[in-house]
């Protein structure tokens, strides 16, 4: 993916933010509905959906661009306003869109544009009818706005670490300290700022918990477990294949995790393994990256120049032209992602890099999404479709990683195999966890009416089943051992449901780490089939199409069980 493939491409700095006009986006779909809805000819209809897909298109793009803007430095007042500006706004135009949508199913000549264009556009129109409604226009922005509050909490977290004062990303090098006694400090020091503000967590989930729920009984759902589904489309599998999967990780994964702990408990040579040790996997340290940060830019197009052998790599050019910042700094928001601006068919990398070794995974797992959205932005004519449902976005990202494995000197030298050897391990350790915050969740909307303590002895309870290795001392981290830990992770915030999406993903990214150990060939050529599919299709057909197996066949787990294991001669 070269520059001349990507076409012109601007400086970032060039790309000029706009607030956009929701008055006259509002008549513009007025007016495409009347005109799908008298259209004579396929012809009169599609000039009809082109005239809304270039303006979703744009206030997309307006909205992803003031995020970008925002995170790069929160303390800008400007975008501060103007993402308030959107948690209203971003309710209405859905409501637009899901107007749209509605006429797109009622048009008299919906059968011929669902032989031009396919079924999956129509399956996000029945679906978009069925979880927006002008009756939850209030729900959605006081969502939206307890969202981004706690999104701001976590941007501005302080904490107090002997004589610094560190964000949440620049504390995460001495929670990974070889000194036991300065990662336990630093637990320690993470355990007093979130006790701190316990009740404000506490309170921003009671409320989204709450208004969840009364948007999703308010559009005729039992609870917003309903709701949830829907709104992460999930077409082709349910809740039953969810928990079906949750159960193949506690009998096949988790006895793994066990022996992971097991001989880490043996490498650092320590009589009881803490809760505090858990992030150290090496008595040694966790590998960290050979590059400097400041070089991390150069190392990761260097890397995909290697995987897919062209020259300057999309990295290359993305960064060369400023559509990527990855260093942590203050006033910046928390977190790594992949922002795709629709206008300009340019991705945007965002990322928070802090001198460990979690650099080079997110780095490129980002990268991995940036390859998916360059390589899927024709599979569609709908915006809608440009992207798939978000586990199969995840493939993109965690297979990356996976079969960066041939390639990690880049970044490690000689420290590469002990690089993979802890993403592998990192990867086991992740599956039960993803699955108990997936779990968590269930309860919690099945159940609103939890009080705050008794939210938090749910995930108690799930941590033994879960992550039966981890051992609290109640005095030194007090509010992890009572069940806390869950606050700390943003998907239970601000995208509900949105976990066992990466579980699920890893399981067939796996697929593709084990196929591209023989084969890196063959594990690439199923690897850019998925990409350049882009959203046509639900996701286990996606999968068939890529020649890849599902994640809820449970042998698929037991054989991936068996080669990881293999991987880590445990």
């Amino acid at each position: 993916m070269s520059e001349e493939t990507m076409g012109g491409v601007p400086d970032f700095h060039d790309v000029k933010y706009v607030r956009p006009d929701l008055d006259k986006f509002t008549e513009l779909v007025r007016g495409v509905r009347l005109r799908l809805m008298t259209a004579k000819t396929v012809e009169a209809a599609d000039e009809a959906i082109g005239e809304y897909e270039l303006a979703i298109s744009s206030f997309d793009t307006s909205y992803a661009l003031c995020q970008i803007l925002h995170d790069i430095d929160t303390s800008n007042e400007f975008y501060r306003d103007e993402i308030e500006f959107y948690e209203d706004a971003a309710a209405r135009v859905e409501e637009l869109a899901s107007a749209f949508m509605t006429g797109l199913l009622n048009c008299p000549l919906a059968d011929q544009l669902r032989e031009k264009y396919g079924d999956m556009i129509f399956r996000k129109a029945k679906n978009q009818k069925e979880i927006v409604s002008s009756e939850i226009l209030d729900e959605l922005a006081k969502e939206a706005s307890l969202e981004n509050e706690y999104s701001q909490l976590q941007s501005e977290a302080e904490i107090q670490f002997g004589h610094r004062t560190l964000n949440l990303s620049l504390l995460v090098p001495y929670l990974e300290s070889t000194d036991r006694n300065v990662r336990k400090e630093a637990h320690m020091a993470l355990d007093v700022y979130y006790q701190g503000r316990r009740e404000t967590y506490d309170r921003i989930y009671d409320d989204l918990v709450k208004v969840r729920t009364q948007a999703a009984r308010k559009l005729g759902y039992n609870n917003f477990t309903e709701l949830g589904y829907k709104r992460m489309e999930r077409y082709d599998y349910n809740r039953k294949d969810v928990e079906q999967f949750r159960e193949n990780i506690l009998k096949y994964i988790v006895p793994l995790t066990k022996q992971i702990r097991n001989l880490q408990k043996e490498r650092l040579g320590v009589g009881e393994l803490m809760f505090y040790d858990l992030p150290c996997l090496f008595k040694g340290g966790n590998p960290t990256p050979k590059v400097s940060k400041e070089s991390y830019e150069k190392a990761t197009g260097e890397f995909y120049r290697k995987m897919f052998g062209m020259s300057p790599s999309f990295f290359d050019v993305l960064s060369s032209h400023g559509f990527t910042d990855i260093l942590s700094r203050p006033n910046k928001s928390t977190g790594g992602y992949c922002m795709y601006l629709e206008d300009y068919c340019i991705p945007f990398v965002f990322m928070n890099g802090n001198g460990t070794y979690d650099d080079v995974a997110t780095v490129i797992h980002e990268g991995g999404h940036a390859y998916a959205a360059l390589q899927g932005a024709e599979s569609s004519p709908f915006v809608e479709c440009l992207s798939p449902t978000l586990e199969t976005c995840e493939i993109h990202s965690t297979a990356m990683e996976y079969m960066s494995y041939p390639y990690m000197n880049i970044f490690y030298g000689e420290k590469a195999e002990q690089y993979t050897e802890l993403h592998m391990t990192d990867g086991l350790l992740f599956l039960p966890y993803g699955c108990m915050v997936d779990e968590f969740q269930h309860v919690i909307y099945d159940k609103p009416e939890l009080t705050p303590d008794e939210r938090h002895a749910v995930w108690k309870e799930l941590e033994e089943r879960y992550q039966p290795y981890i051992n609290y001392d109640e005095t030194q981290t007090p509010f992890h051992a009572m069940g806390g830990a869950w606050m700390k992770k943003d998907h239970i915030f601000t995208t509900p449901f949105y976990y066992i999406d990466y579980c699920l993903s890893q399981i067939c990214a796996l697929e593709l780490w084990d196929e591209s150990r023989v084969d890196m060939k063959s594990a690439l050529a199923k690897y850019n089939d998925l990409c350049s599919m882009g959203g046509s299709d639900t996701f286990l057909s996606l999968l068939k199409s890529a020649r890849l197996e599902s994640p809820f066949n449970t042998d698929v787990i037991k054989r991936l069980a068996y080669s990881t294991a293999e991987f880590l001669n445990l």
